[in-house]
């Protein structure tokens, strides 16, 4: 199981740095969506004023630039790469509602769906307290400086400033509320905070459902490529491999393995103990295995490894790593573990041939072990 717990933690890591690159595709599209309106507005087709949406495009523009760095040049597993993006958006949404105020609004969920993609709870409730924060600041920003709400009924483009100041020199006496910032937070910034709270259960309802299948598959897939008793990969991923995977590989080296004398342990001992035999050359193989060394097992007593573009002599020093490991084993029991070994080099567009070579070598060297104990 804790292979299999690994093993998720790797599709996990692996389905995060996926989820970076949707993130910094959004940005893209962020990126794209102002300029359209920014060449709209610049071409007169919005009656918008040209220095705010400048202002708001440049701002766009120069945050997308760290993250366009980091997907060229930095490493999209790291853990934090999430939270740095996720509170990008977080900004670049902000200031976009900033400027652009009531035609901007529904930004403020944009933030949470990006969040959902990342499959944790905490991601979700971090963009959520970041959202609320950015949006207290993106509403006072436009009270002052954004285009006012009266700007559709009186089809112009001013802000709010000009039409208090038209006001304050007419003849008209209208009372405003001498603290703007208090109804911002009560009247705006409160209320949406709510609605961006009940958002955000709901996603992370989402989020756990889509959890808890990723697991299962996880699990499913695990069970449907690992060989149950030794812990390493069987026959159907080996199949699987040899037809997707390895062709795309330039040099492997295979390394074959056969236990020998399991039918005289077997007989003597029973097959319960031939299958602790089985187990343990599997442990001691599974011990070298990582994703440039994979082990399988393809029948009984059989095991291969393929190694991705190996190094000169490197399976020989991986037959010999095993054979010391064996012997050692050997030391503390009373049976003796000891197997025949083999490998080739090719291409990996040859794997069938390559892995067929190893097999032949391997029984050359299970004849000899064979003439040297009859000697």
């Amino acid at each position: 199981m804790e292979d299999f717990r690994e093993q998720y933690r790797q599709e996990l890591i692996y389905q995060e740095v996926k989820s970076n690159k949707h993130t910094l595709k959004g940005f893209i599209w962020f990126l794209i969506a102002v300029a359209f309106v920014w060449l709209l507005t610049v071409t007169g087709f919005f009656e918008v004023d040209k220095t705010l949406i400048t202002v708001a495009f440049v701002s766009t523009f120069v945050l997308f630039l760290p993250p366009l760095y980091i997907f060229f040049k930095g490493d999209l597993a790291k853990p934090w790469l999430k939270y740095f993006f996720l509170s990008l958006i977080c900004i670049v949404s902000a200031i976009i509602i900033s400027f652009l105020s009531f035609h901007a609004v529904l930004l403020y969920v944009v933030p949470l769906l990006f969040a959902i993609q990342y499959r944790r709870r905490s991601t979700i409730w971090f963009v959520y307290v970041v959202n609320t924060v950015t949006m207290l600041v993106s509403s006072l920003v436009s009270f002052y400086y954004g285009i006012c709400d009266l700007n559709i009924l009186l089809e112009s483009q001013h802000v709010r400033n000009w039409y208090l100041n038209i006001i304050t020199e007419s003849a008209l006496n209208i009372p405003f509320n001498e603290n703007p910032v208090f109804i911002i937070i009560v009247f705006e910034v409160f209320p949406r905070s709510i609605i961006l709270f009940v958002f955000s259960i709901m996603m992370q309802y989402t989020v756990v459902s889509s959890s808890e299948d990723a697991y299962r598959i996880a699990q499913l897939t695990y069970l449907k490529e690992t060989d149950s008793k030794t812990r390493v990969f069987n026959k159907n991923k080996y199949e699987e491999m040899a037809a997707e995977y390895y062709p795309k590989i330039e040099q492997i080296a295979v390394v074959f393995w056969d236990l020998n004398n399991l039918k005289y342990i077997n007989d003597k001992y029973g097959h319960a103990m031939g299958d602790k035999v089985i187990e343990k050359l599997s442990s001691v193989l599974y011990d070298h295995s990582d994703e440039r060394h994979r082990v399988y097992r393809i029948g009984g007593d059989e095991f291969l490894m393929v190694i991705d573009n190996p190094r000169c002599n490197e399976p020989e020093g991986i037959i010999e790593a095993v054979r010391e490991k064996l012997e050692a084993e050997n030391a503390k029991k009373e049976i003796k573990i000891s197997s025949a070994a083999g490998f080739a080099y090719g291409k990996g567009s040859d794997i069938v041939k390559v892995v067929e070579e190893a097999d032949a070598h391997m029984y050359e060297n299970k004849k000899l072990s064979k003439e040297n104990r009859k000697q």
